[in-house]
């Protein structure tokens, strides 16, 4: 009888392999605008083995023409070593008399330069030009303004400092030199919830129900109150991958209504999560501040040992800082950036629709139209919003060795346009490497840490990037199968982990859209990518592959202990996806969403491994092929689970013979990879294995992702 059953379950995958190459043929070619894209043969960068060296500086040799500037230095001075220039007013003024196209390097002596109003460089600035500290001195480039001269007060029963800055004062960040400090936050840990759908607020009808618009919502009694100065006080809603940055208009206590100063990016429902902040009455923990902008005073809960005499806070209404448009060549290597501010988005009366990604953050360094920009060895600290941004017209640029830390949005934000191929305003040959990024979105919590919009050739490898609440890689803006500029592009060796955190939802380590032809994602390591579950969120995946992505290479990856899948396929077309190791992820390790008609992914000779989580989640016949890989299951050994839901419903759960009859697990080895120690995520092979020579497995050092340089 088994032998009937054996035969007949071959019949059938025969059968199920003949009808899946009849209707989904491989030779299938997306209708799309992308023609001129598809013709070129895709080219897949290799991955170059590194070894992490501590970060040398160049040697400091002065020319004849380089200039010399100083915080105790004086504008009618010749500029040289021993008698440096005061401000950079002054110093563009004679870079540009300087004749000639070659090199200059600007020596920065230690020191603050704070920047009162935004440094700009255009068409009619001298290009290649170096600002560099001297000799690695402390240089430090902020546009924070000191705020001394507090005098003692009491506010909500505890002792504050406080000090009148003026009715004019409109910033939203201070600092204290060492961080960013606290704005008032209510409630003080946890969030309130939206208690119903308010229908009535929906003042704008999206393209579907996730982007209506709301001009208000219905909370719970007891949650908000008539707050002093209640229109200062700032909601913030977190749902689905978007936050809400919206000061409160008006509320009433009888009905519990909240309105908003301009409407949602999306829609509100019942259960989403919310808080406040700017709400004086919450002052009373220590290093927390709250600005009475109608009074003009500033109050502050003061750390321990701090005295009102002595403190010394620093304030910004400045966003950018430096501002290049359309001269090349400029340069920055070994200055720390610090303490700018941000302004709230389309002046808080607009609705801000193009918020995901943070797409509207004001940059404090920011370079459009221009080529060989560079910053090398920089540090970005407690900034408002984004680090760099590359607009549109950015070419042959390179951030490189630098450390992201305490940032309001993204690290690197590369924008350009969606221009023809061969457009000389295209986006192209931008390299992001050896960075460590930690704790970014600060203030815009859906930003990504490097985004990539409309750009090809782009190289991000061997970054670090940690602790963020959204997507830590994005390459890619165009949803489906239309035209895309974005190709070609080198995601590889980067160490990523602690990203999402519960706090939104659909996001991944490393994300994509569209069709990108020759784009690779290698070498990386991904871990602990997880969505707000709470309020049934959803999409922490590891390596996500959005709509219409694409031709993209995924090999050589390891993505484990994610709180959905390992790897997520919405929908595509022709992905190959090979050699890598997904294990251990909470609700799965492959998922592919949904069914085009295509080829969506070729999945092969990669390690699968669970411990009582589905191998593959949302299969239904024909949405991928695969083949060669080696499957595991450390709790059911070679009986592994697969499940038609992301709830994994007990019912209908499918095992691999049932799979089989449904095409997949072709070719696949059930057998133990031997990992060193899976349960403490230590996934280094045997060097020999024949079940691993089986599937042509090529064992990679996963060591290797990560920064190239100590910072």
């Amino acid at each position: 009888m088994s032998f009937i059953v054996s035969a007949l379950n071959t019949v059938l995958s025969i059968l199920l392999s003949v009808l899946t190459a009849v209707v989904f043929p491989f030779s299938w070619t997306a209708d799309s605008l992308a023609t001129c894209i598809r013709k070129k043969s895709a080219v897949y960068p290799e991955v170059t083995a590194v070894t992490k060296e501590k970060y040398v500086a160049p040697e400091c040799i002065v020319n004849n023409g380089d200039l010399f500037i100083s915080t105790d230095g004086d504008d009618s001075a010749d500029g040289k070593i021993d008698s440096p220039l005061k401000t950079f007013k002054e110093v563009k003024k004679r870079l540009n008399s300087i004749g000639g196209n070659d090199r200059v390097t600007v020596w920065v002596r230690g020191g603050t330069y704070s920047f009162d109003d935004t440094l700009v460089f255009d068409e009619n600035d001298r290009g290649n030009v170096t600002f560099r500290a001297y000799n690695s001195e402390k240089v430090v480039f902020t546009s924070g303004k000191p705020i001394t001269g507090f005098a003692e007060c009491e506010v909500n029963g505890v002792k504050a400092f406080k000090k009148n800055v003026g009715k004019g004062a409109d910033f939203n960040i201070l600092f204290n030199g060492e961080t960013t400090l606290n704005r008032t936050r209510y409630p003080e840990s946890g969030y309130f919830y939206v208690k119903e759908t308010d229908s009535d607020s929906v003042v704008i009808k999206g393209h579907d129900h996730f982007h209506d618009a709301y001009i208000g919502t219905i909370t719970a009694e007891g949650d908000l109150r008539d707050f002093y100065n209640i229109d200062d006080v700032m909601i913030r809603i977190l749902h689905f991958w978007k936050d809400e940055m919206l000061t409160i208009k008006s509320f009433d206590e009888s009905t519990n209504r909240v309105i908003f100063s301009r409407p949602t990016s999306m829609e509100v429902l019942e259960g989403h999560k919310y808080f406040l902040e700017n709400v004086f009455e919450a002052l009373n923990e220590p290093g927390e501040w709250y600005l009475d902008k109608k009074e003009g005073e500033l109050y502050y809960v003061p750390l321990e040992g701090e005295s009102p005499e002595s403190l010394t806070l620093w304030a910004s209404e400045t966003e950018t800082m430096i501002d290049i448009d359309s001269v090349s060549g400029i340069k920055f290597e070994d200055i720390t950036f610090t303490g700018n501010g941000f302004n709230i988005p389309k002046n808080n009366t607009e609705r801000d629709g193009w918020s995901q990604a943070a797409y509207d953050a004001t940059p404090c360094v920011s370079v459009e139209n221009s080529s060989d920009f560079s910053v090398v060895h920089c540090e970005f600290k407690n900034i408002a919003a984004c680090a760099v941004f590359m607009g549109s017209g950015v070419r042959d640029s390179e951030v490189k060795s630098c450390r992201f830390e305490n940032l309001g949005a993204q690290a690197v934000y590369i924008r350009g346009e969606n221009l023809p191929v061969d457009d000389e305003r295209t986006d192209k040959n931008i390299t992001v490497t050896d960075n460590h990024i930690e704790k970014y979105g600060r203030v815009f919590y859906n930003a990504v840490a490097i985004l990539v919009i409309h750009a090809n050739s782009v190289d991000v490898s061997n970054n670090e990037i940690h602790d963020g609440y959204y997507t830590a890689i994005s390459v890619g803006w165009v949803w489906g199968f239309g035209y895309s500029v974005t190709y070609n592009n080198k995601i590889c060796n980067n160490l990523i982990y602690d990203i999402g955190q519960g706090w939104l939802s659909d996001m991944g380590g490393i994300y994509t859209l569209g069709i990108q032809p020759g784009t690779v994602i290698s070498g990386n390591v991904i871990h602990n990518v997880a969505a707000d579950l709470d309020q049934g969120g959803y999409g922490g995946w590891g390596i996500y592959l959005d709509e219409g992505s694409s031709e993209i290479l995924v090999r050589d990856n390891l993505v484990y202990d994610c709180g959905s899948q390992g790897f997520h396929q919405h929908y595509g077309e022709n992905n190959t996806v090979t050699n890598n190791i997904f294990a251990l992820n909470r609700m799965g390790q492959v998922r592919v969403s949904r069914k085009e008609g295509r080829v969506e992914i070729i999945l092969t000779n990669n390690i699968i491994y669970s411990d009582k989580q589905p191998l593959y989640t949302n299969v239904s016949r024909d949405k991928f092929v695969d083949g060669n890989n080696l499957y595991w299951d450390a709790t059911f050994k070679s009986s592994a689970l697969s499940s038609k839901n992301e709830s994994m419903d007990l019912f209908k759960l499918l095992t691999p013979d049932v799979m089989k009859l449904n095409g997949y697990m072709k070719d696949g080895v059930f057998a133990d990879p031997l990992f060193k120690d899976a349960k403490e995520f230590d996934f280094t092979l045997p060097n020999e294995s024949k079940e691993l020579d089986s599937i042509g497995f090529n064992r990679f050092d996963y060591s290797l992702a990560g920064t190239l340089t100590e910072f």
